[in-house]
Parts: C-alpha cells; structure tokens; sequence
C-alpha cells in the first residue's frame, strides 16, 4: 500500500506542478481529490499517529500564516499542498518534503538572479519544488 501512496502522491505532484506552472494555480478539485485518496489510503495503512498528522497539518497552516505576512508571494495552493502532505503522510514527510523544496527554489532562484532572468521581485511556482523536494525524501528514506 505504501508503494500505491508514494506512486500517487507523485502522480498527484506532477499534475499540480504542471498546473502551477502553466497557470499559476491550482484548481480546488484536484487539490481536493489528492487530499481525498492520500488521506484514505494514509488512513487504511494506520502507520502515522494523529500528532504527527496534526503537526503536519500545522506545517501547512504556517505556510498559510507566511501567504499572509508575505501579502501573497507564497501561493494559498502551495499550503494545502503541504497541509495535505502533513495530514496524510505526517509531520517528518511534510517537513522535509518542505525543506528540501525550499532548498532547491533557493539555488534554482539565485541561478536565475544570477544569470540575470528575473530580478529579486519575480515570482515562480513552488509546487514543482515540493514535488521535488518529495522526491528526495523517496530517495532518502
């Protein structure tokens, strides 16, 4: 089951990154059928404890709170994805899911300053990043 959830949520990642990148956004039906089957499937498996699932949650509301006192650099869609990451698969996934993503923006972001793309302003997606950032805990773990 573990191997079907991973497939998934990587599936679930690759559509919402093309998505974020194409568009900008991520429409409220896919977010809501990936939280949907990760959370059944997390459920059924029964591995992760609630706390972990809450504090997963919490990583996502952050992201939420930052979206906010950031008035909209950091994308709503960008905490659901998290949120729904840290409900489903709990709170260590989530947060290296997170770290590593944030991490790869980071380079991938002075590269483009660097060559001189975008300017400090610019805004790109983040969701392509989580996905990455899951593929190293893949790897990882």
């Amino acid at each position: 089951m573990d191997y079907l959830i991973t497939l998934f949520v990587c599936i679930w990642l690759v559509i919402c990154s093309w998505q974020d990148i194409k568009k900008k956004r991520v429409h409220v039906v896919l977010i809501g059928i990936g939280c949907l089957i990760i959370c059944i499937c997390s459920f059924i498996t029964g591995e992760i404890t609630v706390w972990s699932r809450v504090a997963g949650l919490g990583l996502g509301l952050l992201l939420f709170l930052l979206t906010l006192v950031t008035r909209g650099q950091i994308g709503i869609g960008d905490g659901l994805i998290v949120s729904i990451i840290g409900i489903g698969l709990g709170f260590p996934v989530a947060a290296f899911t997170l770290t590593y993503g944030l991490f790869v923006s980071a380079i991938f972001s002075i590269g483009l300053i660097l060559i001189k793309k975008v300017n400090k302003k610019a805004t790109i997606p983040f969701i392509p990043f989580i996905f990455i950032g899951y593929l190293g805990v893949i790897l990882i773990c």
